[in-house]
């Protein structure tokens, strides 16, 4: 026990898991879900998660993606803020029908949205790299956390050339 915390303790980064096998092992999940006629519902609440929906796309077979909803975050996303992201799942989610709980959960995002940037200490290199990189239409959205979101099923995701993805907005 003492050589495995000694191990632990002297490791002082991230193990990264590539996109492709996590996408793989949960694959194996969709396939159980839709065999069952059930749906599966992934609420991936990490920093810059849409980055795994073109692995996912290319995992889980086509017949199966009308029973996949992925939610996913756009950008860095505060881990304090990521249990807004699945705090209604319980209680407003339904079959087929994500509405409620999409509504409820950008509500509370866009609520939480000002304290949220008062506490923050800016950075103004990302802030920059935003602005390089927002349309108009997203610098008018840009002030709730929750334009940082996007919830869609999988069978309705577009995927462009260098892994970009289009989803709906939470």
């Amino acid at each position: 026990m003492a050589a495995l915390a000694a191990t632990l303790a002297a490791h002082s980064t991230k193990d990264s898991v590539p996109h492709a096998t996590v996408a793989q092992s949960v694959s194996v999940l969709a396939a159980r879900a839709v065999a069952a006629g059930k749906e599966l519902h992934l609420l991936l609440a990490g920093c810059n998660t849409e980055q795994l929906i073109p692995e996912l796309h290319k995992a889980i077979p086509a017949s199966a993606h009308p029973s996949i909803w992925v939610l996913c975050t756009t950008e860095v996303f505060a881990s304090d803020v990521a249990p807004f992201l699945w705090h209604h799942y319980g209680t407003l989610a339904q079959l087929g029908d994500l509405l409620m709980f999409q509504s409820a959960t950008r509500k509370l995002l866009g609520e939480y949205t000002e304290h949220y940037h008062r506490q923050r200490i800016q950075d103004d290199s990302l802030r920059e790299a935003r602005a390089a990189n927002m349309s108009t239409s997203e610098e008018s959205m840009e002030k709730s956390l929750a334009n940082a979101v996007r919830l869609d099923r999988l069978d309705r995701v577009t995927l462009h050339p260098g892994g970009r993805v289009d989803m709906a907005l939470l």
